[in-house]
């Protein structure tokens, strides 16, 4: 069996379903875990690595306005790797290779898609991708295993009653409100989401709308990067004159995340994320070490910056 993903997430899965060795080839995205890194590149994105988020928003807007993919497909190697799968997505358009841009390979692999659109149907979905290749009984062990994790963390913050309001920043410039299945992890975490709800896009909101939601915690996860990704580019909040009128900024309760990682992506890492969240707002009900560069404190961040000169 040969398959191509062309979806990070889906190659995660594919490697806790034991089919490593049956990748044949990924997208520039596919990073983790170490097993898949010297894969054979199938598609890469069109965008620098070096721009900033306004510029990575007009260059994709302009792109969606040409009716354009942001995505380069390698047609000739996929050719050569003949593979009998390609694993897409329906989730959204610019974050990863879609249905619709592989449409006119010359490959007759089957095309499966795997677009889970909120917490809920991520299990649901990595069972779906299991049965369609063959590996049923792992993809129910990860199901389970999945809803047991996620179900420990529930059980620990079920009883919370004043919940703190979170607000979840899915882009720095313009800024976003994190929709799809970021609003349940907050709420498993023992918080309240009040920008975004589940299986919601995520949608443009305005300093003001903050200003009013005034969110006892931030959580900053720009969709794909890094923390030292989302570092090179914070002056753009930074820069903002108002942020004392934010309880989350006077509190010191922003923290900068690692999203390509953590929230990014509707794979079983997506456990880790809001473990992340519920051990930071419900240290009480919920401790938890956090991984090597999973979460990053901005005040403090600044004071060391400060100190350090």
């Amino acid at each position: 069996m040969k398959i191509l993903s062309l979806l990070p997430a889906a190659t995660e899965i594919l490697c806790e379903l034991g089919l490593s060795d049956s990748i044949v080839g990924i997208s520039e995205e596919c990073n983790y875990p170490d097993s898949i890194k010297e894969k054979p590149v199938a598609s890469r994105i069109k965008l620098e690595e070096t721009n900033s988020s306004k510029e990575i928003d007009e260059e994709l807007k302009k792109i969606i306005k040409d009716n354009k993919s942001p995505f380069i497909l390698d047609k000739e190697l996929i050719s050569e790797l003949n593979p009998d799968f390609i694993i897409t997505q329906e989730t959204c358009s610019v974050c990863a290779v879609s249905r619709n841009d592989t449409l006119d390979l010359n490959v007759k692999g089957k095309i499966i898609d795997y677009s889970p659109s909120n917490l809920k149907e991520i299990p649901t979905e990595i069972a779906k991708l299991a049965d369609s290749l063959s590996v049923s009984k792992a993809g129910e062990d990860l199901k389970n295993e999945f809803m047991n994790q996620i179900n420990k963390i529930k059980n620990a913050t079920k009883d919370i009653i004043d919940r703190p309001r979170v607000f979840a920043m899915e882009w720095l410039d313009p800024l976003y409100s994190a929709g799809h299945w970021v609003p349940e992890m907050i709420e498993i975490a023992g918080g309240e989401s009040g920008l975004s709800m589940s299986n919601e896009k995520s949608r443009i909101v305005d300093w003001d709308e903050i200003k009013k939601y005034a969110p006892h915690f931030i959580f900053i996860m720009p969709c794909g990067w890094n923390i030292e990704k989302t570092l090179n580019d914070i002056d753009c909040i930074l820069n903002n004159t108002e942020l004392n009128k934010i309880p989350a900024f006077n509190m010191g309760n922003v923290y900068i995340v690692d999203a390509d990682s953590y929230y990014t992506r509707p794979a079983m890492r997506i456990i880790e994320g809001t473990k992340l969240i519920a051990r930071t707002i419900s240290p009480q009900h919920f401790t938890h070490e956090p991984l090597p560069d999973s979460i990053l404190n901005l005040q403090n961040f600044i004071h060391f910056e400060s100190f350090a000169g």
